[in-house]
Order: structure tokens, then C-alpha cells, then sequence
């Protein structure tokens, strides 16, 4: 699994915008004014964090040995999956960046999802 697979993923969710910070050497997804996704670079091992409710983080770091409670950030709420070997298929992968970006979203405040959607009052397709 490459960066760049994640990023292109990550990419396509609905209101997603990457942001680079260097003093972190990290990428950030967001939606809105919250973060859905963090990609650290680091050569030995990359790794991202992503957002799932607390019960099935358990059940994924049980199941797959490359996600574990998130690294710097929340373990209840957040996962850390070391990707470079990962044998996690894109489809699972494609699911948790979706699965976290739709928690996240559902935390913005209606006047937030009302400016993703472009000012329109439906949001029920973000």
C-alpha cells in the first residue's frame, strides 16, 4: 500500500481538502474544520490515523495486526494502520478513510455541512 493510494482515496470523499504540515512532516485530510485523516511520513514507518467508533476499533485491532490505538492522538476514537506492508485490501481501506470522514462530518454544526454542500439545505448526500 502506497501514500499515494491512500491520498487518492482520501482525496475523493465529499469536501475533503489536504493540507501538508511541515513541522509534523504529516498530511491532514479535512472536512469542514475537522480532521479525518492524518498520513505521518516517516521512511521506516509510515502510518496513518484514522476516526472509527470506539467498539469497532476494537474488533479492527483485533482482526488486522497493522492497526493499533492511534499514535499521539485519542486510542478510544482513533486507529493508527502502519501501511507500507500492510495486507489490508484497498476495498477495507477505502471503507475506513469513508467511515472516519463520515463521523467526522457528522460532527459539523448544520451551518458547516450547509457550506460544504455549496449553501444548499440538503446534506443527506455528502
Amino acid at each position: 500500500m502506497t501514500y499515494e493510494t491512500i491520498e487518492r482515496i482520501a482525496l475523493k470523499q465529499r469536501g475533503a481538502v489536504k493540507e501538508y504540515k511541515p513541522s509534523w512532516d504529516s498530511t491532514l485530510f479535512w472536512v469542514g474544520n475537522r480532521m479525518f485523516l492524518l498520513i505521518m511520513h516517516d521512511d521506516e514507518t509510515p502510518m496513518m490515523n484514522f476516526k472509527n467508533d470506539p467498539f469497532i476499533n476494537l474488533h479492527l485491532r483485533e482482526k488486522y495486526p497493522d492497526i493499533t490505538a492511534a499514535y499521539h492522538m485519542n486510542k478510544k476514537h482513533w486507529n493508527t494502520l502502519y501501511y507500507k506492508y500492510s495486507k489490508i485490501k484497498t476495498e477495507l481501506l477505502e471503507q475506513l478513510i469513508r467511515e472516519s470522514r463520515d463521523i467526522v462530518f457528522d460532527l459539523l454544526t448544520k451551518k458547516q455541512k450547509a457550506a460544504l454542500a455549496g449553501g444548499f439545505n440538503d446534506t443527506a448526500n455528502l
